[in-house]
C-alpha cells in the first residue's frame, strides 16, 4: 500500500482539483464552464464604451484616418456635378474644351479618392492590429494572474480559442464595422446634403426606401449576435477536443486504449455543431442582405420615375437626374453596409464580451498594492498560524473545508517532513505556503512577513518548489535547467546537474545539454524528469525549498544518490517536503503528520514510533517485517545520514 501521496485538492503536485468537494463542486465546475462559454447577457452600451477605451491610445492616428477619410469623401462627392455640367452645358453648348476638362476631372478625381482611401485603410489596419494585439496581451497577463482553480477548471482549448478564434476574428469586425461604419455615416451625411442642396424633391424621391432600412437591423441585430456566440462557443469546444486528443500525452492515452474511432465520433459530432452554428451566422447575414437589396431596388425606382416626370415637363434638367442617379449608387451602397453593420456590430460585440469577460476576471491571489520588503537574510522559517482553507472561485466557496486551523513552524534551516494518507492535504499545504493560493482563514509569514503582503518577484525569489509532475518546455535540457536563472553562470549550471545527479543522464544525450527534450520532457524518463526539476530549482539558490514527492519516480539507487546530494545542499535552508517513502525523512527535524486536513502528530522519527497513531500505522504500512528486513544495515545507515545536520 502506497501512503503519502497526493495532496487534497491538489491532483498530482500542486495540479489543483483532486478530491475537493464532491458532487457538489463538480456541479459547481459544470456551471462556471457553462458561464465561461456562453458569457453574460449582452449589455450593447456598456461593451460600446469599454471598446471605444481600447481605442483610446490611438486616438492620433485615428484623427489622421479621418481627415483622410473626409478628404476622399469631398473629392467623391464631385464627379456627379461634373457629369450635371457636362450634360446639361457642355454638351448643348458644344464646349469641346470644357468636356475635356470636366471629363479628365471625372478620370482624376476617384483616382485621388481611391488613394486618400488607401491611406485610411492602412491606417485602420493599423489601429485595429494595435487593439487586437493589445486585447491578446491584456489577456495573456490577465490569464497569468489568475489563481490555479482557473487552470484546473477551464479547459485549454477553450482558454486557446479566446486568444485564437475570438481575438482573431475582430480583425473584420474592427475594420469593416467600427471604423467602417464611421466612414459610411460620414458617405452618407454627406452625399444627402448635396442632394437636398441639388434638388429637395428628387432628394425626397432618392430617400423613400431609406427609413425602411432600419426594420431588418432590429429583426437581425440580436440574431446576429446570437449565432456569432453560439459559434465561438462550438469552435471553443472544438479546440478542446483537439488540445486533448492531439497533444503529446492525450495521444499516448488514446493509443493506449484503442479508443481512435471513439474520439473521432467525439471530433465529428463537435466538428458538425461548429458547421451549423457557423451556417446559421452565415445566413443570419445573407437574409438581411437578401431584404436590404429589395429595399435598394425601391429608391431608383422612385427617382428614375419622378425624375422622368419632371424632365418630361421642363422642370427638372436631364443632368440633374443622370447626377442624382449617380449619387444614389454612392448613397445605397454605404447606406445598406450601415444597415448591416449593426449586424455585424453586434456580432463584433459578442465577440469583445467574450474577451472583456475573460479579463474581468478576479485574481484569486493578489499582488498587494505596496509590497513590505523582506529582511536581507532569511530569519523566521515559514510559519503557519490557524490555517483553515477551502477551495474558492471568484469569491464563492466550491468545497468543503479541506484545512482546518493548522499551526506549524519550519524553522530555518530544517527539514519539516509531511506524512499521511493519500487526500489528506499535504499537497495543499504545500501550495499555501507557495502561495498558489491564499488561506480562507489565519495567516502564513516568510520571515515573519505575511505572505499576502510580499511581492510576488520577492516570493518566488526567496523560495523553490519541486513539484512531483514535472513540466518540461520544449527546449533544450540546458534551457530548461536554467528556466528560473537564465543569467546562472556555467560553474553554477554543472554544479546544479552534479547535486541532481544529471551527469549519466547529458553524458547519454545526442547533444548533451544542447538536446531537444521534446514535449513536456518526453524524451527523458519520469526519473530523469524530475532530476532535471531539482537541479532547475538548486540552481535558483533559493533559501526554502518545498519539495512535493520530488523523487517518487526515481528508482531506489537514483533516489539514495540524490538525497545524498540534497542533503549536503539543504543544509542551512528551510525544507518543507512531502515524501511518500518514510525512509527518505527519518532524520528530519520534525515530521507532521497530516489526515483529514489537520496535523494529528508531529515529532521525530523516533518519537511518532513510539505512540500508537497515524504515523505507526503508515509506517507499517511501508516498513513490515518482510520489507524492513530487507533493508540492509548499510542502506539504513546511509538513508538516515542523509538529513543530517552539519
Amino acid at each position: 500500500m502506497r501512503y503519502g501521496g497526493q495532496g487534497m485538492g491538489m491532483g498530482s503536485g500542486f495540479g489543483g482539483g483532486g478530491g475537493m468537494g464532491g458532487m457538489g463542486a463538480l456541479r459547481e465546475q459544470q456551471r462556471a464552464l457553462r458561464a465561461l462559454e456562453e458569457g453574460p447577457p449582452p449589455n450593447t452600451w456598456l461593451t460600446l464604451r469599454r471598446v471605444w477605451g481600447c481605442f483610446r491610445p490611438y486616438q492620433l492616428r485615428l484623427a489622421l484616418g479621418t481627415v483622410l477619410m473626409l478628404a476622399g469623401l469631398g473629392l467623391m462627392l464631385l464627379p456627379p456635378l461634373l457629369i450635371r455640367t457636362l450634360i446639361d452645358i457642355a454638351i448643348p453648348e458644344h464646349n469641346v474644351r470644357l468636356a475635356l476638362l470636366l471629363g479628365a476631372g471625372i478620370f482624376l478625381l476617384p483616382i485621388g479618392s481611391a488613394i486618400l482611401g488607401l491611406g485610411q485603410n492602412i491606417l485602420s489596419a493599423v489601429v485595429a492590429q494595435g487593439v487586437i494585439a493589445d486585447l491578446r496581451e491584456r489577456l495573456y497577463r490577465r490569464i497569468q494572474s489568475l489563481g490555479l482553480e482557473f487552470f484546473t477548471w477551464t479547459r485549454a482549448g477553450e482558454i486557446h480559442t479566446r486568444f485564437l478564434n475570438d481575438a482573431g476574428g475582430l480583425q473584420q469586425v474592427l475594420t469593416q464595422s467600427f471604423l467602417g461604419t464611421f466612414a459610411n455615416l460620414l458617405t452618407v451625411i454627406g452625399t444627402l446634403a448635396v442632394m437636398v442642396a441639388m434638388d429637395w424633391r428628387l432628394a425626397l424621391a432618392a430617400l423613400v426606401a431609406l427609413p425602411s432600412f432600419a426594420l431588418p437591423v432590429l429583426h437581425f441585430g440580436r440574431k446576429r449576435y446570437q449565432a456569432v456566440t453560439e459559434a465561438q462557443v462550438a469552435l471553443g469546444r472544438l479546440s478542446v477536443i483537439l488540445e486533448e486528443t492531439l497533444s503529446l500525452s492525450g495521444a499516448i492515452v488514446v493509443k493506449s486504449f484503442g479508443t481512435e474511432e471513439r474520439e473521432a465520433a467525439r471530433f465529428d459530432a463537435a466538428n458538425l455543431s461548429v458547421r451549423e452554428a457557423q451556417v446559421r451566422q452565415i445566413l443570419v447575414g445573407q437574409w438581411l442582405t437578401v431584404v436590404v437589396q429589395g429595399l435598394a431596388a425601391l429608391g431608383p425606382a422612385a427617382l428614375y420615375t419622378y425624375g422622368a416626370y419632371l424632365v418630361i415637363n421642363g422642370q427638372v434638367a436631364l443632368g440633374t437626374v443622370i447626377a442624382f442617379a449617380t449619387y444614389l449608387a454612392q448613397l445605397y451602397q454605404p447606406a445598406s453596409s450601415l444597415a448591416g453593420a449593426n449586424t455585424t456590430l453586434l456580432g463584433g460585440l459578442a465577440l469583445f464580451d467574450r474577451i472583456f469577460q475573460v479579463l474581468d476576471l478576479t485574481p484569486g491571489v493578489e499582488e498587494p498594492i505596496q509590497p513590505r520588503p523582506l529582511p536581507r537574510c532569511p530569519t523566521g522559517g515559514i510559519t503557519f498560524e490557524n490555517v483553515s482553507f477551502r477551495y474558492r472561485s471568484q469569491g464563492k466557496a466550491i468545497s468543503p473545508e479541506v484545512l482546518h486551523a493548522v499551526s506549524f513552524e519550519a524553522p530555518l534551516g530544517h527539514l519539516t517532513a509531511l506524512v499521511g494518507p493519500s487526500g489528506s492535504g499535504k499537497s495543499t499545504i504545500l501550495s499555501l505556503a507557495a502561495r498558489f493560493y491564499d488561506p480562507t482563514n489565519g495567516v502564513i509569514r516568510l520571515d515573519g512577513v505575511p505572505l499576502p503582503e510580499l511581492s510576488r518577484r520577492d516570493l518566488r525569489d526567496r523560495v523553490a518548489v519541486v513539484t512531483q509532475e514535472v513540466f518540461l518546455f520544449h527546449a533544450t535540457l540546458r534551457e530548461n535547467i536554467c528556466y528560473g536563472a537564465p543569467d546562472a553562470s556555467p560553474a553554477e549550471v554543472t554544479a546544479a546537474i552534479e547535486a541532481a545527479q544529471l551527469v549519466d543522464v547529458i553524458a547519454r544525450l545526442p547533444e548533451g545539454l544542447e538536446t531537444i527534450v521534446g514535449e513536456r520532457g518526453f524524451r527523458l524518463s519520469g526519473g530523469e524528469k524530475q532530476r532535471v526539476a531539482i537541479a532547475r530549482a538548486l540552481l535558483r539558490q533559493a533559501p526554502y525549498l518545498l519539495l512535493d514527492e520530488a523523487t517518487s519516480s526515481l528508482d531506489s539507487e537514483a533516489e539514495r544518490r540524490i538525497q545524498v546530494a540534497l542533503g549536503q545542499l539543504i543544509a542551512g535552508r528551510t525544507v518543507i517536503a512531502i515524501a511518500h517513502r518514510l525512509s527518505t525523512i527519518q532524520r528530519a527535524d520534525q515530521i507532521l503528520v497530516v489526515d483529514d486536513g489537520r496535523i494529528v502528530e508531529r515529532g521525530t522519527h523516533e518519537q511518532l514510533l513510539r505512540h500508537s497513531g497515524v504515523y505507526q500505522k503508515l509506517h507499517a504500512a511501508q516498513f513490515g517485517p518482510q520489507a524492513e528486513a530487507a533493508l540492509t544495515a548499510d542502506e539504513r545507515q546511509e538513508v538516515g545520514e542523509t538529513f543530517t545536520r552539519s
